[in-house]
């Protein structure tokens, strides 16, 4: 193998030397063809070295190309013993398949930037002396987006083809999600079917991590109107034009399937100020359009629903490059941890909870999806535009790639987990029907189904849903009401002050669990001034209690027995002090702490 690193004895010791020292000369032959022996072959005797960049470091060789006139170009015969040339014309630098091949998987799996990767290629060809190694760093960034992508088009059928691959061909999507003509058959569906079994479940989400600095020749920007929320302060709304002069994109938007994590392919778009609704209207219009030929309901997730939906239709109307499908529903939804944010009526209108055919559903998938792509935005911020996007679509391809590898044992899982759940869910809703009687089912029934119909022309309409709670009156509120009450009563001194006698008990009771908290926070040594003043509290609080059994006896008349159990909390009392106390004679010289 012509890169295996080698030692030579000198005599004293093993010295680090390379094949090519010690004659090794590769020669190129016209496309494989074996020469009989004594056939002449013309060579190019070129004195000056090849670099050839391989896992195992940097290494010159002596590569002599065939010259026949058949032959191919050096480029070409270098691509056939498996190395990429720097250049298509004499070429004098190439990289090894499995070194480009490599690169692209560190890259994907730990965010290597080529500048640390050719870093470590350097240690590895001379750990001593790595600044001495010949500089390919530049032709290693440009092979290795070249072979990124050959392999994007090798993957996706593009290899032997000299088509242009249109909008999203180069991507893969979610195998689970209905996609007429690939995974479903739309004349095969049954009019009974109901709509949700063919609908596309969606979450649209922004990404501030992936910032973009501007280039020497910044575009234009396109105007857009800003609607300030009307519900809670909601930063994506009201900070829409939020500028970072230093920034030709100060984020990322995109689309993913709510249910299996897979970004829509062609529905990534850039963040020129903030998280803008003309941007995402473009996301979500792509989104909706691919693959969805037949598919008439559609479920979006968005953090902000309740002020985007408002404004879409106006606006897809207003802009003549967006499109949404023909005829097709599209029921908004805000995710289960970002509806907490916003007012409580949003909860019943968008929570997907109260979505019929949103199942299993949190709506939040985007927010995992962007953890790992955060990996590689800081070192994509300052690269050319075309490169970013690059770098960006291969993480997401790749990451569609292995959920796609995947699907098959999470679906399981989840399915099973489904049918307990459907038990459980039923279980539930029996008891509950048990509860009513047979005219109110078929009011609920009949209020749910209208809610649901007309949730798209009025989401108030979900309001039924809406649990209405009357708060408990705190304890002032429900003393100051039976005074308010007791005034109006005919009776003299007892009825005017029995709130007001309840409510002295409850205090006392208080008083009382207070005390024995701080008798046993004394400890096994307490000091004379801690016990002085746990005396004088009880000695205070037993007087507060024979005050109170005394006015007792004018509300609860003769037979009041009580008075034992409130000895009960004094009893508590002092078994709690004999606990911690212990004695404190046994050291007579010890001071008292207000001595």
């Amino acid at each position: 193998m012509p890169f295996h690193w080698i030692s030579q004895w000198t005599g004293g010791f093993f010295e680090d030397t390379s094949l090519t020292k010690i004659g090794l000369e590769i020669h190129l032959d016209d496309e494989g063809d074996n020469f009989a022996e004594g056939q002449w072959v013309p060579l190019v005797n070129d004195p000056r070295m090849t670099t050839v960049v391989d896992t195992s470091g940097l290494h010159s060789l002596m590569i002599r190309f065939c010259r026949c006139a058949s032959a191919l170009g050096p480029d070409m015969q270098l691509f056939e013993i498996g190395l990429f040339p720097a250049s298509f014309t004499l070429p004098k630098t190439a990289f090894t398949f499995a070194v480009l091949d490599d690169f692209l998987l560190d890259n994907l799996e730990c965010g290597t930037l080529v500048m640390n990767y050719y870093s470590k290629l350097r240690r590895i060809t001379s750990s001593v002396f790595p600044h001495l190694v010949p500089d390919r760093y530049r032709e290693l960034m440009r092979v290795g987006r070249q072979w990124r992508q050959l392999k994007q088009l090798k993957w996706h059928g593009f290899g032997h083809e000299k088509q242009k691959p249109k909008a999203g061909e180069l991507a893969l999507f979610c195998p689970a999600c209905p996609q007429p003509g690939v995974n479903v058959n739309l004349a095969e569906r049954n009019v009974s079917d109901p709509a949700w079994l063919y609908s596309r479940s969606l979450v649209m989400d922004g990404n501030f991590k992936a910032e973009h600095m501007f280039l020497a020749n910044p575009t234009d920007e396109a105007q857009d109107i800003v609607h300030q929320s009307d519900c809670n302060n909601h930063q994506a709304v009201n900070q829409a034009n939020t500028s970072r002069h230093k920034l030709e994109a100060t984020g990322i938007g995109g689309c993913a399937c709510a249910r299996h994590g897979c970004f829509v392919p062609h529905s990534m778009v850039d963040f020129q100020k903030g998280e803008r609704q003309m941007n995402m209207d473009y996301v979500l219009c792509q989104a909706l359009g691919y693959n969805t030929d037949g598919i008439d309901r559609a479920l979006t997730f968005y953090d902000i629903n309740c002020q985007y939906h408002k404004h879409l239709d106006q606006q897809v109307e207003e802009l003549p490059y967006l499109d949404l499908p023909w005829g097709m529903e599209v029921i908004p939804g805000i995710g289960l941890w970002h509806v907490h944010g916003h007012q409580d009526k949003c909860y019943i209108r968008y929570a997907s909870n109260f979505i019929t055919g949103a199942a299993r559903i949190d709506g939040e998938i985007m927010e995992t999806l962007w953890a790992p792509l955060n990996i590689i935005s800081p070192s994509v911020r300052g690269m050319s535009t075309p490169h970013r996007k690059e770098c960006l679509y291969f993480q997401m391809n790749d990451c569609n790639f292995m959920k796609m590898i995947r699907m098959s044992k999470f679906l399981c899982l989840k399915f099973k987990e489904a049918k307990q759940g459907v038990r459980d869910s039923q279980h539930a809703f029996d008891r509950l029907s048990e509860t009513a009687d047979d005219d109110t089912l078929v009011k609920w029934e009949a209020e749910a189904a209208a809610a649901q119909d007309d949730r798209l022309e009025n989401p108030s309409a979900m309001d039924i849903y809406e649990v209405k709670m009357t708060k408990a009156p705190t304890r002032k509120q429900q003393e100051l009401h039976l005074l308010t009450q007791q005034a109006r009563w005919l009776a003299g001194e007892i009825h005017r002050s029995a709130a007001t006698w309840l409510a002295s008990g409850i205090t006392l009771e208080e008083a009382q669990v207070a005390l024995l908290i701080d008798v046993k926070k004394l400890g096994r040594q307490p000091t004379d001034a801690q016990k002085l003043a746990i005396a004088r509290r009880r000695d205070r609080l037993q007087g507060q209690i024979d005050e109170f059994v005394r006015v007792a006896v004018t509300f609860l008349g003769d037979q009041m027995d009580e008075y034992d159990k409130l000895d009960l909390m004094t009893m508590m009392l002092d078994a709690a002090e004999l606990d911690s106390a212990g004695s404190s004679s046994d050291d007579p010289d010890r001071l008292d702490d207000e001595d």
